[in-house]
């Protein structure tokens, strides 16, 4: 928010020195408040580029989810699944925290997202008493199983909307 608006304020003020400069009466100075301008839109857009923390967190994402897990939660309260979702909302959760500590929160609005429904999903896994009921499974489609599915796949898409996000601000 910060940045946003000092970018804008330094565009604001270089567009007003540009009209302010311009007489018209030679026509010279009207393309020398043009650099001036454009250095300040440039410098201004450098410090807008968001961290490229998917460089360091998407592979860590990728490991967390390799191998072979297919039938690790096929019963979602079993001790099995409840290690290796609680092993995936960890990594996710040391993304938010890298986030937070670059100061990026902003930079990373669906990464953000996709980290929250991470925290929903587990904390509903965990208040709706999922971990070790032996009824619920994924193929059901039960309430529990939903909470799983979303952990499962939640560390794909935190590296698929960091990607997302890097793009949208460069």
């Amino acid at each position: 928010m910060r940045r946003t608006t000092t970018t804008a304020a330094v565009l604001l003020v270089a567009a007003l020195l540009a009209a302010g400069c311009s007489s018209g009466d030679d026509g010279k100075a009207e393309s020398t408040p043009a650099p001036a301008a454009s250095s300040a839109a440039s410098s201004a857009s450098e410090p807008a580029a968001a961290p490229t923390l998917s460089t360091k967190w998407q592979p860590k994402l990728n490991a967390a989810t390799a191998g072979d897990h297919d039938d690790v939660c096929a019963t979602v309260g079993s001790k099995a699944c409840v290690t290796y979702i609680t092993e995936l909302a960890e990594v996710v959760y040391d993304v938010r925290d890298a986030i937070d500590t670059a100061g990026a929160t902003a930079a990373y609005p669906e990464t953000m997202d996709a980290i929250q429904d991470v925290e929903d999903a587990s904390a509903a896994y965990a208040e709706g008493g999922c971990a070790g009921s032996s009824e619920a499974t994924l193929a059901e489609g039960s309430v529990c199983g939903g909470y799983v599915a979303t952990l499962l796949t939640g560390p794909g898409i935190v590296s698929l909307t960091m990607t997302t996000d890097e793009l949208t601000v460069s």
